[in-house]
């Protein structure tokens, strides 16, 4: 739809060569899908308003600009053409022009534009939100309104001046933002974000629209498809995949996967991934995103628990705050006191820098940055990683003292992916910063680490002893992130090798466990060692493994779950090991199999309660900002220290079911 959308405007007799604008992740597909086209990359979603501004700023004066949407169907090119024509000349004369779609039904899922008079070009009285059947049937009777199309026409000039009219922050934000055609992540993610209809349409009064019929839809909803391919039936039948039906009219069926078979209905549609399944009415479609949406919390279903409330409060208005002062003030230490005072004469391992950075950048992500201190967090992490955490010998050091001096020089694979999985989370964010960091250190990994013989990757400055099952993971963890960031191919194919490994040597099809440490030809050690955190850990990536790149990998994952939750579990909690010793219980485990939970939904388990005794037993204690750590077999206090490495199990265990309050 995108190309189409650009095909639309190819002629060079009467459009210039088009500005894409988009996500940063998608530039590779931007570039691929749309070569001639300029690029400007949004560094994070800011909604309408603020793209059009920067567009707007890129632009000469008088240059006309013509705002796309890039999931529009138009039939009629030639009417297209003519009411950009009808349009372009109100736009010279200083109105900003919008298109009206003639309704050809009284849709619930468009906003309306209100104008009355017979002229190609009318003034705007005012815009209409969505409105409800009745309401919308209403209007067609009366006449006068149009569907929203949200294609505006525009001198580049009378754009910007309606900004410093209604929305001159917006503006002034965009302008520092904006250098070269490109936009910078941090003061780009401090613009307000609003749509071009709140900024700007709502308050401008040389507003004009073109009524046109041409055809259009947005295909925002099933029902629009339905529209598009029943090719004028109303009643059509429309199926798509292995889906069949009898005696049914007006659906629309599509699966990627299971068979679906429909008798005996009317006005439905049905799509299906391998995952998930969305029913809806076509007549009221659009509200299939509401339930969509919905359909994510299923499996964790304690939102209107009070426990959860305390979760959200206690994470974001205690220890994120807390630990980010204590990044600033101390720099990336190993671990608090019990008091919740940072212990700066402890030596720190090279990985807790990397997953400080991770767990900033993804409260960053989450839209948690109070007072701009997820953005200092991530400055000082990242000067860190450039400058004292370096190793000499070119990667990151191993080690550090009390100070925060090299003190082991060695690399190890477990620190290497944690930089790479940081660069990755902070690529989401638009960052360019996190995609240098991450593809410098894929590439050490994928050179230095990298097993020519056998396969994998090991550790030859650290563990050159054999190969591990942990540095892997995270190695797949932050492939997984890279790739859903940036669409990397290399990132795709890692990911693939792993799955590979993981399937061959790493899971034990005798146990249904992770084999923790095998020899450095992947050849079975005696030590028979079993983590069942790293079981939940293994699984939850298998099954993002599956939906990022459609390998069958949830299978695994079910197998890994189904092990622990019949072997590893004492009450709610799951034990640091399965041997002879006396069980022990550290926190991280609990909050992984919370988290795979939450994509399983495994009948049997109450969420809630295993939520519940996590709080109680592990969250409620120590510093206001702080945990127990580890119980011992009576599930008393075994820790005498609050260990930073668990903000990564924070930000990923808990963080993204308990998002940070978003203001009203």
């Amino acid at each position: 739809m995108l190309t189409e959308t650009a095909e639309r405007v190819a002629d060079r007799s009467r459009y210039q060569a088009p500005l894409a604008i988009g996500a940063a992740r998608h530039g590779d597909l931007l570039r691929a899908a749309l070569p001639d086209a300029a690029l400007l990359l949004e560094p994070s979603g800011r909604n309408s308003a603020p793209p059009i501004a920067a567009a707007a700023l890129m632009s000469r004066p008088d240059d006309l600009l013509l705002v796309l949407p890039a999931d529009h169907h138009i039939e009629d090119l030639e009417a297209f053409h003519t009411a950009v024509d009808i349009g372009a000349e109100a736009a010279r004369a200083d109105r900003i022009v919008t298109f009206g779609i003639r309704p050809e039904h009284p849709a619930t899922g468009y906003g309306y534009i209100e104008a009355h008079g017979d002229s190609a070009v009318q003034d705007v009285a005012r815009f209409v939100e969505k409105p409800n059947r009745k309401t919308a049937e209403t209007y067609l009777q009366e006449g006068g309104f149009y569907w929203n199309a949200g294609i505006f026409l525009f001198q580049a000039d009378v754009m910007l001046s309606a900004f410093r009219r209604s929305a001159p922050d917006i503006l002034s934000g965009v302008t520092r933002a904006l250098s070269a055609g490109l936009l910078d992540p941090a003061l780009f993610s401090a613009v307000r974000a609003q749509s071009i209809d709140y900024a700007v349409m709502e308050h401008a009064r040389n507003i004009a629209v073109v009524p046109v019929s041409m055809g259009w839809s947005d295909l925002g909803d099933f029902g629009a498809l339905h529209r598009i391919a029943s090719k004028g039936d109303p009643d059509a039948t429309i199926l798509r995949g292995p889906v069949t039906s009898t005696q049914s009219s007006r659906i629309f069926v599509r699966s990627d996967g299971p068979r679906i078979a429909v008798h005996g209905l009317t006005d439905i549609a049905i799509a299906a991934t391998r995952n998930e399944v969305l029913v809806t009415s076509l007549s009221d479609a659009a509200g299939g995103k509401e339930a969509a949406a919905a359909a994510v919390d299923i499996g964790l279903q304690v939102r209107d628990d009070p426990t959860w409330r305390w979760v959200s409060d206690w994470l974001w208005n205690s220890v994120t705050p807390n630990w980010g002062q204590i990044c600033l003030e101390n720099g990336f230490v190993e671990q608090l006191d019990m008091d919740g005072r940072a212990q700066t004469q402890t030596p720190r391992r090279g990985r807790v820098a990397p997953r400080q950075l991770f767990a900033f950048a993804r409260a960053r992500r989450l839209g948690w940055n109070d007072a701009g201190l997820a953005d200092a967090v991530i400055e000082a992490a990242l000067a860190f990683l450039d400058g004292p955490a370096r190793s000499p010998e070119g990667g990151w050091a191993h080690g550090f003292d009390e100070r925060g001096k090299v003190a082991d020089p060695r690399r190890d694979l477990y620190d290497h992916a944690f930089v790479a999985l940081a660069g990755a989370e902070l690529a989401m964010l638009g960052d360019p910063r996190g995609h240098a960091l991450a593809q410098e250190a894929f590439t050490l990994i994928d050179s230095l680490f990298v097993d020519r013989d056998h396969g994998g990757w090991r550790d030859p400055e650290t563990r050159p002893d054999g190969k591990f099952a942990n540095p892997h993971m995270h190695l797949l963890e932050a492939s997984l992130a890279y790739f859903e960031a940036a669409h990397d191919k290399a990132a795709a194919a890692r990911v693939e090798t792993i799955c590979v490994l993981f399937e061959q040597f790493v899971f034990d099809a005798r146990t249904s466990a992770v084999v923790e440490v095998l020899n450095g030809d992947w050849s079975r050690r005696a030590d028979g060692r079993i983590e069942p955190g790293h079981c939940y850990e293994w699984a939850y990536l298998l099954i993002e493994a599956e939906r990022l790149t459609g390998r069958d990998t949830a299978s695994w994952a079910r197998r890994l779950v189904a092990f622990t939750e019949s072997r590893a579990l004492v009450g709610q909690f799951a034990v640091d090991h399965l041997d002879d010793s006396k069980p022990t219980f550290r926190l991280w485990p609990q909050l992984e199999r919370l988290r795979i939970l939450t994509q399983l939904s495994l009948p049997d388990v109450d969420t809630t309660g295993l939520l519940r005794a996590i709080k109680a037993n592990y969250l409620a204690h120590g510093p206001s900002h702080g945990w127990l750590d580890k119980l011992d077999s009576t599930l008393s206090p075994a820790t005498v220290a609050v260990p930073a490495s668990m903000l990564y199990h924070l930000m990923t265990g808990l963080a993204p079911f308990a998002p940070p309050p978003r203001a009203d």
